[in-house]
């Protein structure tokens, strides 16, 4: 794991308990969950038993490969030290992702025949993505034309999204693609109080020039009472179809590729907002005010740590008070805090049954309250104060960069030699 993965990682808000974690030492990947190969010759263990000491116990292939040089085992809950490749930070990976990979499986089939509309298009969307650590596979078309009938048949808007994610992420363009059934004026026209659709429609007008068209669309979105791409819900439709049998690591572990997924299908209203609130923009009052909606909402009704960052970054270029930006950015930064003491600190210790426990009372939370809200609870519960909190995550990324900045010079030096 760099420090520079990790950064980037935390500052764009792709943040959990132990997803933190397992996004970053996947190790420096643009994706939110990295194609990994399983590994060969290794299958998964089978379900292991309970022990009485409240670990469970399993046999596995995996315990049994020869050790070399750069191997070392961990801890994963519920087995015995399972071995991996040191010099391979997706080890770990692939090795839980292989025990994981037929709780996987059966999730979702459960999921995509499921008569919830919501939970059988969130299985279909995760289709290819719950891998037990294989390589990723694309939308296939099959399966997104079947997502498209579905929603183009319901008025469900958050389906509506997860269809509209799709054909955008498998970048149909064709005459043919059934993805033209779906519009992004239908969806505002369903869900006409969320600010999403109508952003989305503005970057369309801005895209195409149409200055008379990104004003119109901008005004809707700042009028609304909600911000919701349903990007962050896949797991809150999909989780209550987790197989009754699942154990707490099969848990924990799909809960962070379900958390990668929903990461990498955000639509980019974010993109929108800022651009259509440059600080050139904000030199005409209506445009301000306007942006200055759009930030309220964002801080005040967003999910996510993001539309907490965004919402700040626009606000304080509407001419929001200073001390109000501050106490935002100190809100921020406490609530990362708060997110990286919970976060293992190392592979070692990422897959262990305190980890798992941690992770899965997180996810608990974060199907209830989203991950603003889960991440505001934690801080409470860590019983400093924000101002405390903000201090430490800020002394946190002066160390990485003085790390990185000392890997840099010594990689410099063995190139030099």
């Amino acid at each position: 794991m760099t420090s520079k993965s990790r950064t980037l990682v935390l500052v764009s808000s792709v943040v959990a308990i132990l997803v933190v974690a397992v996004l970053l030492l996947r190790g420096g990947h643009s994706r939110a969950i990295v194609s990994t190969s399983a590994p060969t010759g290794m299958p998964a263990a089978s379900h292991p038993a309970n022990h009485p000491n409240g670990t469970q116990r399993g046999s596995s292939s995996l315990l049994g490969a020869e050790a070399n040089n750069s191997s070392g085992t961990v801890e994963v809950c519920g087995y015995r030290p399972v071995q991996i490749d040191r010099n391979d930070d997706s080890s770990v990976f692939k090795q839980v992702g292989a025990l994981t990979k037929d709780a996987g499986r059966r999730w979702l089939s459960a999921l995509q025949n499921s008569d919830d509309l919501r939970a059988r298009v969130s299985g279909l969307l995760l289709e290819g993505k719950v891998t037990g650590g294989e390589a990723l596979q694309p939308i296939a078309e099959q399966t997104r034309d079947e997502v498209v009938q579905l929603a183009a048949g319901t008025g469900d808007p958050a389906v509506y999204a997860m269809a509209l994610s799709m054909c955008d992420s498998s970048a149909a363009t064709d005459a043919a693609s059934a993805c033209r059934q779906l519009s992004l004026q239908h969806w505002a026209r369903m869900d006409p109080d969320n600010a999403v659709p109508w952003l989305l429609l503005a970057g369309r007008a801005r895209a195409r020039h149409d200055d008379a068209a990104e004003a119109d669309a901008f005004s809707h979105a700042a009028a609304s009472h909600k911000i919701d791409s349903y990007s962050d819900s896949v797991f809150a439709f999909a989780e209550p179809l987790l197989p009754q049998d699942v154990t707490p690591l099969e848990r924990a572990y799909l809960a962070t590729e379900v958390i990668g997924v929903e990461s990498a299908i955000r639509l980019p209203q974010y993109s929108v907002a800022s651009q259509h609130c440059s600080s050139d923009a904000m030199q005409d009052g209506i445009v301000r005010q306007q942006c200055a909606s759009v930030a309220e909402l964002l801080v005040s009704k967003g999910n996510n740590l993001l539309d907490l960052g965004v919402g700040k970054a626009i606000g304080a270029r509407a001419g929001w008070p200073s001390k109000r930006v501050d106490e935002l950015l100190q809100e921020q930064h406490a609530l990362m805090q708060a997110l990286i003491q919970q976060t293992p600190p190392d592979n070692d210790t990422l897959w262990t049954c305190d980890a798992v426990s941690r992770l899965n009372a997180y996810m608990v939370q974060r199907v209830r309250l989203g991950e603003l809200g889960a991440s505001r609870e934690l801080l409470e519960r860590s019983g400093e104060t924000v101002e405390v909190m903000a201090q430490r995550y800020t002394q946190y990324l002066d160390k990485l960069k003085r790390d990185a900045l000392v890997r840099e010079q010594q990689k410099s030096l063995e190139v030099a030699q």
